[in-house]
């Protein structure tokens, strides 16, 4: 896999093929980090929010939010085709309650898919695919999505009451992730809030010991979920595998927590914090206020 592959791997139908089945297995604490996301969200169950889902991957962040809040609607944004595909078969039973877009958020011009989302014009949209209309996204074609809340803070402000991201932005650059800040920053509303739960480096002191941590969680969840654990010879072994697909500089991506917030902060989000932390794995953002 070349360094300069943007998609870290994501692009390879076997890397997202593994991930899949065993995404529940090989990331710590998954169903927690899920659930928070949930409950961390400021609304009632019957609010009509509408959400950006960046790096949505196969959908399980979408479908969470799609159940949990049965008026909601959900914008799907990833650069995968193979796991826009996944996507669009596991979200086709909520119909047009999501829209699902292929952009590389390591593209400046990834949000150019959500002018019809934002108010711009209809004729310069490209089509989404629909979870009940499986197709190419990207499309040029005079295509509203459906997604388009309820008229607030068009212009001046975006439309999503929040954006949603889980174990993707870390893929890209410090610097596009500093961008990154500041572009949710302008989807969002006014109250709009920004929920990443994403990989941040260990302290260095640490790392042997979040190693040791990390591999007994994997084991402990494949021992409860299926019957049996893998040596953690083994389990290091299909890591090691994944990170050469996902490409040499991959681990040079992850950024400090501290760094993270920082540029939050300077994007102009308010409250922002951690708000909650297991080894490398974290949810943090803040508030459009």
């Amino acid at each position: 896999m070349a360094d300069n592959d943007s998609l870290c791997g994501w692009g390879n139908e076997a890397k997202v093929a593994y991930f899949l089945a065993n995404a529940d297995i090989i990331v710590p604490r998954r169903a927690e980090q899920i659930n928070l996301l949930m409950e961390f969200l400021p609304y009632s169950r019957d609010a009509g929010i509408s959400v950006l889902d960046l790096g949505a991957g196969f959908g399980a962040i979408t479908a969470q939010i799609l159940t949990h809040y049965p008026r909601a609607t959900v914008t799907c944004v990833d650069g995968s085709a193979a796991m826009i595909a996944q996507a669009t078969e596991r979200l086709r039973k909520y119909g047009d309650r999501v829209k699902i877009f292929k952009a590389d958020l390591a593209e400046r011009s990834w949000s150019g898919v959500l002018k019809p989302t934002v108010g711009l014009s209809r004729s310069a949209a490209p089509a989404p695919t629909s979870a009940s209309e499986p197709k190419p996204s990207g499309q040029p074609a005079e295509a509203l999505a459906a997604i388009e809340g309820d008229g607030r803070g068009r212009g001046e402000h975006g439309s999503f009451d929040a954006v949603v991201s889980a174990i993707a932005i870390h893929h890209l650059s410090h610097e596009r992730k500093r961008e990154l800040c500041r572009e949710v920053f302008d989807l969002l509303t006014p109250s709009g809030v920004f929920l990443n739960n994403d990989v941040v480096s260990t302290p260095p002191a640490f790392k042997a010991r979040f190693e040791l941590l990390n591999l007994a969680a994997i084991q402990e969840q494949e021992r409860a979920q299926r019957g049996v654990a893998r040596t953690r010879e083994q389990i290091e072994t299909g890591m090691r595998e994944q990170l050469r697909l996902a490409g040499g500089r991959h681990q040079s991506h992850i950024a400090p927590l501290s760094d993270q917030l920082a540029w939050l902060s300077e994007a102009g989000f308010k409250s922002v914090d951690c708000y909650w932390r297991y080894l490398d794995l974290a949810i943090f953002g803040g508030v459009k206020e």
